[in-house]
């Protein structure tokens, strides 16, 4: 028998469970590409009923909805983990 000491699978899978998917890099450039499309894409359907002014507000208000989403979610798993 060896006395090697033993090291538990579950450590080695936990961390590979807490590293990010992709970099923090690469999912600012996708969150800032889907808040413009969806900024745009709101503004452009409600200009013919809300007017110029309201459809490009409530376009931005979508857009920045989206940083409040990604950021929020950032500070829950911070929160989460301590």
């Amino acid at each position: 028998m060896s006395k090697k000491p033993r090291t538990p699978k579950a450590s080695k899978d936990e961390k590979s469970i807490q590293q990010p998917l992709i970099s923090k890099r690469t999912a600012l450039i996708i969150i800032a590409i889907i808040s413009v499309f969806l900024a745009v894409l709101t503004a452009s359907q409600l200009i013919p009923s809300r007017g110029w002014v309201g459809g490009i507000l409530w376009g931005l208000l979508y857009g920045v909805l989206v940083w409040v989403m990604f950021f929020g979610n950032i500070l829950i798993k911070r929160f989460l983990r301590k």
